[in-house]
């Protein structure tokens, strides 16, 4: 089996289970306003396992059309649902069956809440986003592109449905220092989104290469350490 194949079976099944029985002990935990979440079910905010606020910082606008990758039981996007009144679209991209029920059966009682519905959530890969060229105003993830066997084809894929002067605001894991094999290989360190994080370094210039600009760290936080390598919680925009 090829080890994108392999990732990816390992990633769903990994994070399927964390959406049947929640766990505390992935990732890093991050809180978020309560004005921003007081519209979002218990059972969605107890499934969140980000890294942290991308929505928070990410200047959302009414009517904006947003992409949130690898979406989980869906807070980000009822976040976003929110910041983008009903003119708004959001759509959350996932690989894993049993988010995406959680995320899907929560719908209704956001929407409620809202007054409004603009959220629908797509299976897919964060490497083959199911999204029209051009066609997105803002793309978010939350500690997800670490959780990726092609870094660079997720940059690349967030160029395409970018619509010109779109942006990105994510936040994920991002290590020291280059992560060696033995840790690199334990599929339970990639899982708690350490194996698979890039340095700021190699993160900034995937972007780069594929033709985002205006770069800017908006936050970057001390996270662990793992065999003397240290590892933070980070959130950047781009713009396309």
């Amino acid at each position: 089996m090829e080890r994108t194949e392999k990732t990816r079976e390992f990633v769903q099944d990994y994070y399927g289970k964390a959406a049947q029985q929640t766990r505390e002990d992935l990732c890093c935990p991050t809180s978020y306003p309560t004005e921003d979440i007081g519209h979002i079910p218990q059972e969605v905010i107890d499934r969140f396992y980000g890294c942290g606020s991308p929505m928070s910082l990410a200047g959302i606008k009414e009517g904006e059309a947003i992409v949130d990758l690898g979406s989980g039981a869906g807070i980000d996007c009822f976040i976003a649902a929110k910041k983008a009144g009903s003119s708004g679209k959001v759509i959350g991209v996932d690989m894993t069956d049993d988010m995406l029920k959680v995320a899907n059966e929560n719908i209704s009682a956001v929407s409620s809440n809202l007054g409004y519905e603009n959220v629908e959530f797509r299976k897919g890969y964060l490497e083959e986003i199911p999204v029209d060229n051009k066609s997105v105003d803002l793309i978010t993830s939350n500690c997800v592109i670490n959780l990726s066997p092609d870094k660079r084809k997720v940059f690349r894929e967030m160029i395409r449905v970018l619509k010109d002067h779109g942006r990105i605001v994510v936040s994920d894991i991002i290590s020291s220092q280059r992560i060696p094999e033995n840790i690199r290989d334990n599929d339970e360190l990639y899982g708690e989104c350490i194996a698979g994080a890039l340095t700021e370094k190699q993160f900034l210039s995937y972007l780069e290469q594929v033709g985002f600009y205006g770069i800017e760290v908006l936050s970057k936080t001390y996270w662990k350490s793992i065999e003397n390598i240290d590892f933070c919680s980070i959130t950047l925009r781009a713009y396309k």
